[in-house]
């Protein structure tokens, strides 16, 4: 006896696969029934993707980010499996949207298929869950901020939203309990909802498929070989799509960690865009706002809960049976085309508004470079702490956080600051750089230097006669290579370099310390102008930060914090940790 006969003896397998492949096709082998086929398949791709993920997968909120990047860069192959995953499951989205759109044409949901319809409808809606649940798993900040969206959505749902809410938050903070509970859903809960649906849905085999109203029901295939190829050429074409997708872009894309305190340009995947759309609308807004949420969607799905019993149109088949025809369910059918339509006019809409709003694209741009360099700073090590705090300590990523927070209503550094024309306070792009000094020393009131601060007035013009005849009688103009040495000399201070008996030096004696300080002393001696020994270093901007007029930079009461315009002490204001960090991110930035 061979092993094949051995197992059949006992489970009886060959009449079962006989009864699969021997089903009959009423009207033909069609193109139109392979999507329930690609929906299977492309299942079983989550399936053992997602066991593969879950076996790299830490589901905390310390460390769900890191193992996820660990996921993605050192894992062998590990980028492909999760890109894999990532496409496929875009893909079930689409192909069950066919497949029920499929369904609807041809009538599949009239009796006696009314519950093969419903269970479809349920597919449908662990789908979406398995998408919304696995959105926040990578736990980083496209994940996060779609989630808030999307609680608090739910949170809108009269009567039970705010425990609804609260069930899926786990507390009243997004964290650890979050992750798991989404977590749970993700890999125990809607699973086991997808097995038992997809059993209940194998009840198709008792009524068969249905054909089109206008298919000649006389002619019969069998499933296999003519049904069975065609749903294997499309279950190809479906693998080559979404293994091409994960080819193309090198995976899955993984943003910054979650950070609640960050702002950060919120967008859920494309599927959901409909819906987010909709609430932008003007009137959905305030208390209208459950009415887009939660009404409108509530509609649609009522509507498809009642349509098997809402049409009941039929023509007689040629066996005297009856059935339905689309030109008979075209005007039950009309709201669906609708919803199809109007789902996907808002979806291109929220994406062309998207590309032209300058305003988001720059966010989405910081976003990207924030999410580029948490990347690059976890490959080489994460601390215990997680990539949250790793995050925190790096001056270029929490740098820029600070300088927006603390100093950029009143000066400008790059594209961060005020609006052009709206600064009080000396622009510091370039600043500690030889271009910036040579600025300072032609017009120091520019309205871009100390022109809109107490300050103006106070230092003359190195290159410009003033205006007083007789002091312009005594003015001697500096000359272009002496401007350069001075520039040389001030940007060896900003680089902690002494340039001691340099020409540079010589001439800042010679020309600047009537006002300026050069001997790194904090002394109380007089002084009328910012010390220049070490000027622009980190120390020197740290001091600065810490409290300009301590003498260390600005001469000591020379910075009163109870005049308008003269900049505070942040000393108290910032951990010498985060102004530490400040003080390098501006040192950085400015010399770029």
């Amino acid at each position: 006896m061979s092993l094949g006969d051995w197992l059949n003896e006992r489970t009886g397998h060959r009449a079962l696969v006989r009864d699969a492949l021997d089903e009959p096709v009423a009207g033909g082998a069609r193109w139109a029934y392979v999507w329930g086929s690609a929906l299977t398949l492309s299942l079983v791709i989550q399936v053992v993707t997602g066991w593969l993920l879950m076996s790299a997968y830490s589901p905390s909120a310390t460390n769900a980010w890191a193992s996820v990047h660990h996921i993605t860069y050192t894992m062998r192959a590990g980028w492909l499996i999760r890109g894999v995953h990532h496409f496929g499951a875009q893909a079930m989205v689409v192909l069950l949207a066919l497949h029920l759109g499929q369904t609807a044409l041809y009538g599949a949901y009239r009796k006696p298929r009314e519950m093969n319809w419903f269970f479809g409808l349920g597919l449908a809606g662990v789908t979406l869950g398995f998408a919304l649940t696995g959105y926040l798993l990578p736990w980083d900040q496209k994940g996060y901020w779609a989630t808030r969206v999307a609680t608090n959505i739910a949170g809108t749902i009269p009567g039970i939203g705010a425990f609804a809410q609260d069930l899926m938050v786990g507390g009243s903070e997004y964290g650890h309990m979050t992750l798991t509970r989404f977590y749970t859903l993700h890999v125990g809960v809607l699973p086991a909802l997808t097995v038992a649906l997809l059993a209940a849905r194998a009840l198709f085999r008792k009524h068969g498929i249905t054909p089109p109203s206008s298919a000649d029901t006389t002619k019969v295939d069998l499933f296999y070989p003519r049904q069975v190829g065609k749903d294997l050429a499309v279950a190809l074409v479906v693998m080559v799509v979404v293994f091409g997708l994960a080819l193309r872009e090198h995976g899955a894309p993984l943003d910054a960690p979650a950070d609640a305190a960050s702002d950060y340009p919120a967008r859920p995947e494309w599927y959901f865009l409909a819906l987010f759309e909709l609430l932008k609308f003007k009137y959905f807004h305030g208390a209208l706002e459950p009415v887009g949420a939660v009404g409108v969607p509530t509609v649609v799905i009522g509507y498809l809960l009642l349509l098997p019993f809402i049409d009941r149109s039929a023509t007689p088949r040629a066996d005297g049976k009856p059935r339905s025809t689309f030109g008979g369910r075209l005007l039950f059918l009309l709201p669906l085309l609708l919803v199809f339509l109007g789902a996907g006019g808002l979806t291109l809409k929220s994406l062309r508004a998207d590309a032209g709003d300058k305003e988001f694209q720059d966010s989405r741009k910081v976003a990207s470079e924030r999410a580029n360099r948490a990347i690059a700073l976890a490959k080489a090590g994460i601390p215990p702490e997680g990539p949250l705090a790793m995050l925190r300590s790096d001056p270029e990523t929490r740098g820029a956080e600070l300088f927006e927070k603390s100093c950029a209503t009143c000066h400008r550094l790059g594209k961060i600051g005020p609006p052009e024309g709206k600064d009080t306070a000396p622009d510091l792009t370039g600043w500690r750089t030889k271009k910036w000094v040579t600025a300072v020393l032609h017009d120091p009131d520019a309205p871009n230097l100390f022109g809109k601060t107490p300050f103006k007035e106070q230092m003359p013009s190195f290159v410009k006669p003033p205006a007083d005849a007789e002091a312009a009688k005594m003015f001697t103009a500096l000359k272009p290579e002496e401007i350069d040495e001075i520039g040389t000399f001030l940007v060896a201070q900003a680089n902690g370099e002494k340039g001691e008996g340099s020409p540079g030096e010589k001439l800042v004696k010679q020309r600047c310390t009537s006002c300026h300080r050069l001997d790194g002393k904090t002394d109380d001696e007089e002084s009328l102008a910012p010390e220049l020994r070490g000027w622009g270093s980190v120390a020197w901007t740290d001091a600065q930060i810490a409290d300009p007029g301590s003498g260390k930079t600005y001469p000591k009461g020379a910075m009163d914090p109870k005049l308008e315009g003269h900049m505070p002490a942040f000393g108290e204001k910032l951990s010498e940790k985060d102004r530490k960090i400040l003080s390098q991110w501006v040192w950085n930035k400015a010399g770029e």
